[in-house]
């Protein structure tokens, strides 16, 4: 059958006895496979005269356009998707319809958020005083380049330690305190490494002389990752006495801060 050439897909309902624009025809949203996209017309039939559950609201829209001498439009959205990405694609989709859709399909509670949401979510500046590790002395680097995205995935650590840990322009005798390094991307939270510490607790890093004789030289560092402080401060920006430390100047790529007293 033709819908087996679907795959996956995405699917709205609409009544045709409106004449309005399609997201006003438009009463159900639903995720399916094989000819699912057609049973609820099936069903509705299948019922006869039959009360119908409250919950299967969108049966009776189908059978009261049926009695208008009507029938139901079935809409494909988008095909040919996996099982995930017609899910994503439902979630999206749905809270445009309000309580036409209500006890249907997977809602996802970070989609179509306000912009009180997103700043109640995500906009929650950290104090340098309340994480312990930030009160060393710390380097921010600018990641505002990279593909912080693909950095992030899985089996990229390498490449992610690499761009946060440097080449960095920053005096020797800075390098060798250096007790925490933090990416960040636009003045948030991408990655977070400890570095090396000598014997003598001095900074482990790589000296790399410029070129040029005015122009200072930089630094490479080593450093361990500390993804479990990634984990609850990543996306996050951190202020110490309402100065934002982790926005870094035009022009710089890293800004240093001594150890807080």
């Amino acid at each position: 059958m033709v819908t087996t050439q679907l795959k996956a897909y995405v699917y709205a309902l609409a009544d045709p006895r409106n004449d309005g624009a399609l997201q006003d025809r438009v009463f159900y949203i639903g995720k399916g496979n094989g000819n699912r996209c057609f049973n609820h017309a099936h069903l509705e039939r299948s019922l006869c005269e039959e009360p119908l559950d409250e919950e299967e609201h969108k049966l009776g829209r189908i059978r009261e356009i049926r009695h208008s001498g009507a029938e139901v439009e079935v809409l494909i959205v988008a095909h040919g998707m996996s099982d995930q990405a017609a899910h994503d694609l439902e979630a999206v989709l749905i809270p445009l319809l309000g309580d036409t859709n209500k006890v249907s399909g997977h809602g996802d509670r970070n989609l179509w958020l306000t912009r009180n949401q997103i700043n109640e979510a995500y906009d929650r500046p950290i104090e340098r005083r309340d994480v312990p590790f930030f009160q060393g002395n710390i380097l921010f680097v600018s990641l505002n380049r990279q593909d912080t995205v693909s950095l992030l995935q899985s089996g990229e650590e390498a490449r992610l330690a690499q761009a946060t840990l440097g080449d960095w322009n920053l005096s020797a005798e800075r390098s060798a305190r250096v007790d925490c390094i933090v990416g960040v991307k636009n003045g948030l939270i991408v990655s977070i490494f400890e570095t090396v510490k000598s014997n003598a607790n001095v900074t482990k890093f790589m000296r790399i002389e410029s070129e040029t004789k005015r122009a200072h030289g930089r630094s490479r560092f080593d450093g361990n990752r500390r993804l479990d402080l990634e984990e609850n401060l990543r996306g996050r920006s951190v202020f110490h006495e309402q100065v934002m430390l982790s926005k870094i100047r035009p022009g710089a790529g890293c800004q240093y801060f001594d150890a807080m007293t």
